[in-house]
């Protein structure tokens, strides 16, 4: 989805899209196609961008040697009604092809993705300033099933990128591939934590049972369902 804000009729569409019972805006892979066309026209984000929630992702990237595509994404909200982070998530072509002849769907799916060991990322964008230590801690704290000195390396490797404070428009990569987790801005060095089931408690935040942001999973569903027909 597109919003060209001189456009009188693609914001009152947007505005249609921020009311009602969704809380995130979600990103289809289909959509994907019409992003050059899209941006000749004026609307979304530059080419080869996708928009989500107002935040331009890429639509692709390429962190700890392996370029991922975007999938979907959606926005995490504080309080059901405050908008803190849109996140995009990355799959590399490695794990759409694996998860494409699994078959898997539902949470069978997800849990796949979490489990994978091929290269993915969730990368946060901020729609508004925050504290470095209020997203460290929240993160640290929706991770489930993480032996505490695993748990400290992680959180240290965030305050070392994030410091101590988050600018609006800020970006966090958080790259997993086997093990390992890369933790990096677009300014600060990347820090690596290495450490099994790291990873998959991470991704787990977005795509477990029970998400911190429900539009996260089901844009990532929406994607993943597109490029799966």
């Amino acid at each position: 989805f597109f919003w060209d804000s001189q456009n009188p009729m693609s914001a009152k569409r947007h505005e249609q899209l921020m009311t009602g019972a969704s809380t995130g805006l979600l990103v289809c892979a289909a959509a994907i196609a019409a992003i050059a066309v899209a941006s000749s026209l004026g609307g979304g984000g530059a080419a080869g961008e996708l928009v989500i929630d107002g935040l331009a992702f890429p639509q692709s990237l390429r962190t700890a040697g392996a370029t991922q595509q975007l999938m979907g994404g959606g926005t995490r909200y504080k309080y059901g009604a405050v908008k803190v982070y849109a996140v995009g998530v990355y799959l590399d072509s490695g794990g759409v092809a694996t998860l494409k002849r699994s078959g898997k769907r539902g949470q069978a799916l997800f849990d796949a993705v979490s489990g994978s060991r091929t290269a993915k990322t969730l990368l946060l964008r901020f729609h508004r300033s925050v504290g470095g230590k209020a997203v460290v801690d929240a993160l640290r704290d929706a991770l489930k099933g993480v032996s505490k000195p695993l748990v400290e390396r992680f959180e240290a490797a965030l305050k070392a990128v994030l410091g101590e404070s988050v600018a609006r428009g800020a970006q966090l990569y958080l790259t997993c591939k086997a093990d390992s987790l890369y933790v990096s801005d677009a300014a600060a060095p990347g820090q690596t934590v290495g450490g099994k089931g790291l990873c998959l408690a991470l991704f787990g935040v977005y795509l477990g049972k029970q998400p911190v942001s429900q539009a996260v999973k089901d844009g990532f569903e929406a994607g993943f369902a597109a490029l799966a027909a």
